[in-house]
This record gives C-alpha cells, structure tokens and sequence, in this order.
C-alpha cells in the first residue's frame, strides 16, 4: 500500500508508511464489525453493497488521480485519493472480504462442501497474488485509469451477485439443500425462496412434517417391540 501511496499519488515515503499502518488499522476494525453486519442484512445484501461502495471509491480515487495528473492541486487531490482508499479499506472489510470465507460453506451440498471451499480459498488466493502481479506496472503503465479497471470489476459483481447468488443467512444446510433439489434454476432474483433474508416459512413446515413423521415412526416402533414383548411372553408361558 505505501507503494501505490509513493509512485501513485507522489506522497513521501515516511508519511506514505503512517498511512499504510492506519489503513490496516481501519481493515481491521471494519472486517470485525463484519460480523455484525453479514447476519442482520444478508450475504446478498452485504456483497452487492460492499462491491457498489467499492466501485465508487474506485471511480472516486481515478477522477483525485486524473486531475492530479492534469495539473490540479496535488495536496488536496492527493488527500482526497487518500481519504477514498481508506473508505475502500472500510467497504471491501464490511463485505467483500469476509462473505467468500464464509458463502462457500454454506451453499454448497455436504459431500461437496469441503471441497468447494477449497476451490473457493484456492480462486482467492490465485486473485490475490494477480491483483499484487498487476498492480505496480498496471500503475506505471496506466496511471489513473488502472483504478477503472477495478471499478468497473467491483461494479460486474451487483449483478452477478443479484443473478446468481441464492441467500444463505438464516437458512440451515439442509434448508439449502432443499431448495437445490427443488430446481431453482441457475438464475435466482425472481426466487423468493433465494431471495428473502428471514427463513421461508416452507423449511418450518417441512421441519415439523419431519418431526412428525419421525414421532410417528418411533411409536410405531415402540409397538412393535411392546408387541414383541407381549409374544416372548406367552411362549415363555
């Protein structure tokens, strides 16, 4: 980060390092209020606000660059940029960050779940170590238009999110797996079983159905081995 504080916004290297320790600070306190937030509101939610606040930034951050670049007061665009990173930092933490270490979990079936997490952390890690990849001659290269490239991948996530991604908060795993063996479809906005953030009344009745059924067979049970019983019994007579 004091890299991209350095060669992209020209700030000098001690001031640039202060900046970059606060920014892990404010990472770190926005990932843990996370938690709070991922619950209340949803997963769909949360993805589709945290990648539309990062986008902004984004565009934020290129417009402070350009004008920079153009001649423009480097002091006060330069703190503007500064002040959208950290919202950034804020955005992606409340969100994007800690809803895919999570969402994998949760929306695959159990003799998969395992394994799609894995392939989910594998993809993370993989994007991470391009994004670093890109970074420093995406800035040499570019300058303030590599920030649109981010934008405009932080703004495809909104609708693939709300195509795409059935909810997940207050559902239990066997909730999801009902609902895949229903046959959503692969695109699920118009699904209100995917969609809603409180748990469809749907899953409660067939719990008690379930509960039910396995009530009824255990009395069934308990007669057939009374009546098991009652047969010993006589014989033994």
């Amino acid at each position: 980060m004091s890299y991209i504080f350095i060669n992209a916004l020209g700030i000098s290297p001690l001031l640039s390092r202060v900046l970059a320790a606060c920014g892990s600070v404010d990472y770190l306190i926005f990932a843990c209020l996370a938690y709070f937030v991922i619950e209340r509101f949803g997963r769909r939610k949360v993805m589709m606000s945290s990648a539309a606040a990062c986008s902004i930034c984004w565009v934020c951050i290129a417009i402070a660059q350009g004008l920079e670049e153009k001649g423009g007061n480097s002091y006060v665009l330069g703190s503007v940029a500064v002040a959208f990173f950290f919202a950034f930092f804020a955005s992606f933490g409340m969100g994007v960050l800690g809803v895919p270490w999570l969402y994998p979990t949760e929306i695959n079936a159990l003799e998969m779940r395992t394994k799609g997490a894995s392939l989910a952390m594998a993809t993370n890690w993989i994007c991470n170590y391009a994004v670093v990849q890109a970074t420093l001659p995406g800035i040499e290269n570019l300058g303030y238009k590599f920030w649109i490239v981010w934008a405009v991948i932080c703004a495809a996530f909104i609708p693939v999110t709300y195509l795409f991604y059935p909810e997940t908060a207050n559902r239990s795993l066997e909730d999801i797996d009902r609902f895949f063996a229903s046959g959503p479809g692969v695109v699920v906005c118009r699904n209100k079983l995917a969609t809603q953030l409180n748990r469809p009344q749907i899953y409660y009745e067939e719990d008690e159905k379930f509960e039910q059924a396995a009530e009824k067979d255990g009395r069934q049970k308990s007669l057939e081995k009374g009546d098991g019983s009652v047969m010993v019994e006589k014989v033994a007579i």
